[in-house]
């Protein structure tokens, strides 16, 4: 191929970004702009803890470490490296990533192709012909661009940028659910371990309690009434326990879906019975305003009405004209040899042309998709207000529970701590005479159902802390700069598909994920 092959194709390439520069000078982008929903938030929570103090910023990403538990640490960063439901909402991220990457190309030339020919044809010659050699070769590149003058593509490029952020937010509210869910489940099981040891130790007393009415009845001091209710007493006991312990054993089989590990490993991480964790007396509930910062499932639905609000652009440009260009680019050059003579020769051609479609006899159609699209926005504009308001009333009932929790908690341990000495007493007692096995059969009865309250109650006071911080959106701060998925399972995509620079893409690249209390998308942008 001749030197004048490369200028020409600088000449067509200069041609082509001419044409578009000129074209996008005057593009415009149809549709609203979006601009984030009006909600009603109060200005200060109407419920309040007792001794409410800010808790330092170090703990309210991993709210966990608050309960000073270091195996319920564990078991969090455990769940965080290798939950499933997790590892699947990452790999939205990755999707919505290529899609993005697919919309951006609408920018570009949308359809082209290039093509590259040779020949060689050797006659020999007949008669009088002598023998001839022809050489030729050709260079075709044609290429078609639809001008998006309307912003049909850069609308789709809005809403599909939004979605990304939507999939990121929906991956943090992964997390916070997933933290949550792991504290809920090991607490409930360390608070079944406390009611089965309590149940145990009554069980040991009702049974020594049995022992002294069978002497007693021996030797004429009891009749045979006080052991048959001695022996209810101890039958009544066992029975709470078989409950209790297949509870806990469901408790261990949710830890283990959640960790993704088999019951025995989990187990195993347990290391015996512990005690159950005591709630923090200080957690930073901050002011309602917040929630639209801190919750992701917040952040999730504005992101849902940004892209849904850039879809009406996207509908409404096809009602208008749409400009396309096409160009064609051609270069032959052959040589021929035959009859004493050689025969060089070159040619190009270039070919460029503009079309305009208007739509005619489907506007009506067209019109109807964009109040569909208008009316999907309309609707996750409240779906956004109503999330906000859901958020606030789960923080207030979240802020009662646990004053409540904490106040039942204090009450139950008075109580179990009376009904103890009162059980001691009547033991005395019934020994040296003074009162019937009623007396003691009730203060045992009240024992045992006190001491499994004060179990129960301390569960619950952890549990709703638990539910306070899920509540204000707490954990999902931790995996800010993290991979969203596994190594293991990013080389395994790696190897399998080129993905480029879509499973880590670079901090400044509009594919990377959004930071902590990054922005909702405004005027477009």
């Amino acid at each position: 191929m001749k030197p004048a092959t490369s200028r020409h194709l600088r000449l067509a390439g200069a041609l082509i970004v001419i044409s578009m520069c000129a074209a996008l000078s005057g593009c415009v982008s149809v549709g609203p702009d979006f601009r984030q929903p009006s909600v009603t938030l109060e200005n200060q929570w109407l419920e309040s803890l007792p001794g409410e103090a800010r808790a330092a910023p170090a703990t309210q990403a991993a709210w966990w470490t608050a309960f000073n538990d270091p195996v319920l640490t564990a078991l969090e960063q455990r769940a965080y490296e290798r939950n499933l439901s997790l590892q699947v909402a990452g790999l939205h991220i990755f999707k919505a990533r290529a899609q993005l990457a697919t919309s951006a190309e609408n920018l570009l030339p949308q359809s082209g192709s290039a093509s590259v020919g040779a020949s060689h044809i050797n006659s020999s010659g007949i008669g009088p012909i002598p023998p001839a050699h022809l050489w030729a070769e050709h260079l075709r590149v044609n290429a078609g661009w639809e001008i998006d003058f309307w912003g049909k593509y850069r609308r789709q490029i809005e809403s599909d940028r939004a979605q990304l952020r939507v999939s990121e937010a929906a991956y943090d509210n992964s997390l916070v659910s997933l933290f949550g869910d792991v504290a809920n489940a090991y607490i409930d099981l360390r608070a079944l371990e406390q009611r089965i040891a309590v149940a145990q130790q009554n069980l040991k007393s009702v049974q020594q309690s049995l022992t002294l009415t069978q002497a007693r009845l021996k030797s004429g001091a009891a009749s045979q009434l006080d052991v048959e209710q001695a022996a209810t007493l101890v039958a009544e006991t066992e029975a709470q326990i078989p409950p209790l312990i297949k509870a806990r054993a469901q408790d261990r089989d949710t830890l283990a879906v959640l960790l993704a590990d088999p019951p025995d490993a989990v187990d195993a991480q347990l290391k015996g019975r512990a005690a159950i964790p005591v709630p923090p007396t200080q957690i930073d509930v901050g002011i309602p305003a917040d929630l639209l910062r801190r919750r992701p499932d917040v952040r999730q639905a504005a992101l849902n009405a940004a892209a849904q609000s850039a879809l009406i652009g996207a509908a409404k440009a096809k009602l208008y004209p749409s400009l396309s260009l096409t160009g064609l680019f051609g270069l032959s050059s052959g040589e021929q040899h035959g009859i004493g003579l050689t025969q060089w020769g070159s040619k190009t051609i270039g070919l460029f042309s503009a079309g305009v479609t208007v739509p005619i006899f489907d506007r009506a159609q067209l019109k109807n998709a964009v109040r569909i699209q208008d009316a999907a926005f309309q609707e996750a504009v409240l779906d956004y207000q109503n999330t906000v308001l859901q958020a606030q009333r789960e923080v207030e009932d979240a802020i009662a529970g646990l004053r409540t929790s904490l106040d039942a908690l204090a009450a139950s341990a008075r109580a179990a701590d009376a009904s103890q000495r009162a059980l001691r007493l009547a033991n005395a007692q019934y020994r040296a005479g003074s009162v019937t096995y009623d007396t003691v059969l009730d203060a045992s009865r009240s024992a045992l159902r006190d001491g499994d309250s004060l179990a129960q109650n301390q569960g619950l006071a952890a549990l709703a802390a638990v539910s306070l911080y899920r509540a204000l959106g707490g954990g999902w701060e931790v995996a800010q700069g993290q991979q969203v998925v596994s190594e293991q399972i990013a080389e395994q995509m790696a190897q399998r598909t080129d993905w480029g620079r879509l499973l880590n893409p670079p901090a400044n690249s509009a594919l990377a994920r959004a930071g902590a209390g990054a922005g909702l998308p405004e005027n477009g942008k």
